[in-house]
C-alpha cells in the first residue's frame, strides 16, 4: 500500500471513532444493572412457632428490617409462606430434601404514622393433624412480588399431643400472693401469666418456672388478682402447649396482725392504776392499741377504755381497794379494713392497796415562860420581896 493510501485509510479510522464518540455522548452512557437485591428484602425476624392444645399451629414473626444488600428497607408487599408436610413416622427424614408448596400469602400492614413500615409482629395460624411435623418457611415479599432465594427462614413444626395439667394454685400470703406449680421435668416448661388492670394476660417478672413457687409482691390491699397457668413441652424449637388452667382469683387482704408491745408497766396512783407499755408507732400500719383489763374472781380479760388508745399510755381510774388484785394487758391493732388484733403483751399484775400516809405530827405545845413580875393566881408580892402564897 503507498503511502498515500495509508494516509487516506488512518483518516477513515479516525472518522469512525469519532463517530462513535459522537453517538455515545448524544445516547448517554449505560451504567451497570442496578442490582436486584437491593429492593428485595432480607430475612423475617424473630420466628417461633408453637403448636396449641388442640392442635393449631401458630407462626410468628417481624419484619425485616434491611433488604439483601443490607441497607434499610424502605418498602414490603408483604410474606409468602410454603409449607411441606410430613407424617412423623420411622420413614420421616428431617435432613432430607422436603416438597415446599405455596400454602398462603399475608399482606404487609398498613405502617402507623411517620413509619414507613408496620413493626409487626405477624402470626399465622394453621391447623394441624397429629402425628405429623411440618415444615414451615416465610420470607419477605417485595412490592412487585419478588422474593429472593435466600430470604427464606425455616420452622419445623412437630403436632405432638399437648401435656397435661400442671397443678397450679393460688392463695392468699402475707402481703403477697403465693402460686404453686408441679416442677416441669425434662422437656417440659411452665408458663405462668397473671391479669393486669386492663384484662391483658403478662407474664411475671422474676418468676423462674423450674422452681415451682412463685410469690407475687406486686399486689395491693383490697384488690383482687387472676392467674392462670400451662404446662408446655419443648420438641427441637416447637413449642407444644397444654391448656390453659382454671383461673385462680385471689383477693388481697391484710390478715397478718402487727407485732404485740413488748412489755408492760403498770403502778398505782392516786385515784386509781397507770399504764405503760412499749411503742411500736415505728409501724406505718399501727392503728392503735387495746387495753385489757382482769379482776380478781374473772374468768378472762375485758376490754376496758376506747376502741382504740392513741399513745402508749393509759390511767384505769379504778377503787384501790384493800387486800384486791387486777391484772392488764395490752394489743394492738393494725389500720386493715378487718383491724388485725395482735396477740397480748406481757401481762402484769397490780395489788389495788391504797398507798400508806404517815399520819402528821403534832405541833409541839409553847411552853409558858415564867414571869417573876407578874403573879399568878394564888400569888402576891410583898413589898418589894419576892412572891409569897396567901
Amino acid at each position: 500500500m503507498t503511502r498515500a493510501g495509508k494516509g487516506r485509510r488512518a483518516k477513515i479510522l479516525a472518522g469512525l471513532a469519532m463517530a462513535v464518540m459522537l453517538a455515545a455522548g448524544a445516547c448517554g452512557v449505560k451504567t451497570p444493572p442496578y442490582p436486584e437485591a437491593a429492593t428485595l428484602p432480607s430475612k423475617i425476624l424473630n420466628l417461633t412457632q408453637a403448636v396449641t392444645d388442640d392442635g393449631e399451629m401458630i407462626i410468628t414473626w417481624t419484619p425485616p428490617k434491611e433488604n439483601m444488600v443490607g441497607r434499610p428497607l424502605k418498602s414490603l408487599g408483604g410474606f409468602a409462606i410454603e409449607m411441606a408436610d410430613n407424617v412423623a413416622d420411622d420413614n420421616y427424614c428431617l435432613g432430607c430434601p422436603h416438597q415446599y408448596r405455596l400454602v398462603d400469602r399475608v399482606p404487609a400492614a398498613s405502617p402507623p404514622p411517620g413509619m414507613e413500615m408496620a413493626p409487626g409482629p405477624y402470626t399465622w395460624r394453621y391447623r394441624t393433624q397429629p402425628g405429623h411435623v411440618y415444615h414451615v418457611r416465610v420470607a419477605g415479599v417485595a412490592e412487585g412480588g419478588g422474593v429472593h432465594p435466600s430470604a427464606w427462614t425455616e420452622a419445623v413444626v412437630w403436632a405432638w399431643p399437648a401435656p397435661g395439667s400442671l397443678g397450679f394454685s393460688a392463695a392468699l400470703g402475707d402481703r403477697a400472693v403465693e402460686l404453686g406449680w408441679n416442677r416441669p421435668g425434662q422437656g417440659f416448661q411452665a408458663e405462668i401469666e397473671k391479669q393486669d388492670a386492663r384484662g391483658v394476660w403478662r407474664g411475671l417478672n422474676g418468676l423462674d418456672p423450674k422452681t415451682g413457687h412463685f410469690s407475687d409482691l406486686d399486689v395491693e390491699y383490697e384488690k383482687t388478682y387472676v392467674y392462670r397457668a400451662r404446662l408446655i413441652r419443648l420438641k427441637d424449637q416447637t413449642s407444644i402447649l397444654g391448656p390453659w388452667s382454671p383461673e385462680r382469683s385471689v383477693r388481697v387482704v391484710d390478715v397478718v396482725p402487727p407485732n404485740p408491745p413488748g412489755y408492760l408497766d403498770a403502778a398505782l396512783a392516786a385515784g386509781g392504776v397507770k399504764l405503760s407499755w412499749e411503742s411500736i408507732a415505728f409501724d406505718p400500719d399501727l392503728a392503735g392499741y387495746r387495753v385489757y383489763r382482769q379482776m380478781a374472781g374473772e374468768n378472762d380479760f375485758k376490754r376496758i377504755g376506747p376502741e382504740l388508745v392513741r399513745e402508749n399510755a393509759f390511767f384505769d381510774p379504778i377503787a384501790l381497794t384493800s387486800e384486791s388484785s387486777v391484772r392488764y394487758r395490752v394489743t394492738s391493732v393494725d389500720k386493715s379494713l378487718r383491724a388485725n388484733e395482735s396477740l397480748p403483751s406481757p401481762t402484769v399484775g397490780v395489788l389495788l392497796e391504797p398507798p400508806v400516809e404517815a399520819a402528821p405530827r403534832p405541833e409541839p405545845t409553847p411552853r409558858r415562860r415564867f414571869d417573876e413580875r407578874r403573879p399568878g393566881p394564888g400569888l402576891r408580892r410583898v413589898g418589894g420581896g419576892p412572891v409569897e402564897k396567901f
